[in-house]
């Protein structure tokens, strides 16, 4: 899966890739930009492709590819590609080269599939940031609260971003931004139902509303630094 590319002098870029067997993969794509390159077609941003490397002096050359999945209609609508370079942004950032996960691979490439196809954008970008953290071991906490540690059913009193994760009525009372029932409860299903169901699943406005916001600050805080493509984000 293609997941980020930046031009290499007058005719190349440079690539990165996430693998299934491999993690990420930087490569050099030698002649990308001209207008006979062969590999142009298929080395498209997202793009899901069977590549053959060779071992360069520095970095390796891709020296073919062979497309499995392209994920066209990304390019066809702004807010669901902002949703793309989002996930994958999220995924350079947060997994190492070299580090197999192939997981994380199952994960983005469920999220494009379902975004190329034109499932719920919001449910799946949540869905994704939450999955991503949890199985790296960032999530937050969703089933007791994480000041005193008593168990929270469906009454959350708020939710604290430093502690990472749901606040009782009690300790809601203190600290800790606001977080509705429906809000817990949907962050629970965007964690516990598999990614590929959640294209079909809409969140209220007032839902995904509230878990953009908590989100979004959660993600920044675990990152230290806002991820670039969340500014292109639809609202």
């Amino acid at each position: 899966m293609l997941i980020r590319q930046r031009d290499l002098g007058e005719a190349d870029r440079l690539l990165t890739f996430f693998t299934r067997e491999r993690g990420q993969v930087s490569a050099v794509a030698r002649g990308v930009k001209r207008a006979r390159s062969k590999l142009a077609p298929v080395l498209q941003l997202f793009a899901h492709a069977r590549v053959q490397l060779a071992a360069g002096r520095s970095l390796d050359v891709v020296t073919q590819a062979r497309p499995e999945e392209m994920f066209c209609h990304l390019r066809e609508d702004m807010g669901r590609y902002a949703c793309a370079c989002y996930v994958a942004e999220m995924t350079r950032v947060m997994t190492e080269e070299g580090a197999a996960a192939e997981w994380v691979f199952e994960l983005l490439a469920a999220t494009l599939k379902g975004l190329d196809a034109g499932g719920e954008a919001a449910t799946l970008t949540r869905g994704f940031e939450l999955k991503l953290l949890t199985g790296l071991g960032y999530g937050p906490e969703l089933g007791a609260c994480v000041s005193c540690g008593v168990e929270v059913e469906n009454q959350p009193g708020g939710f604290s971003v430093p502690e990472g994760g749901v606040l009782c009525r009690r300790c809601g009372r203190r600290e800790g931004a606001p977080l509705s029932r429906a809000g817990l409860l949907g962050m629970r299903d965007l964690v516990g139902l598999p990614q590929e169901e959640l294209g079909g699943r809409r969140l209220t406005e007032k839902v995904r509303q509230e878990l953009e916001r908590l989100l979004r600050r959660f993600v920044d805080y675990r990152l230290e630094r806002p991820l670039r493509s969340a500014s292109f984000l639809p609202r």
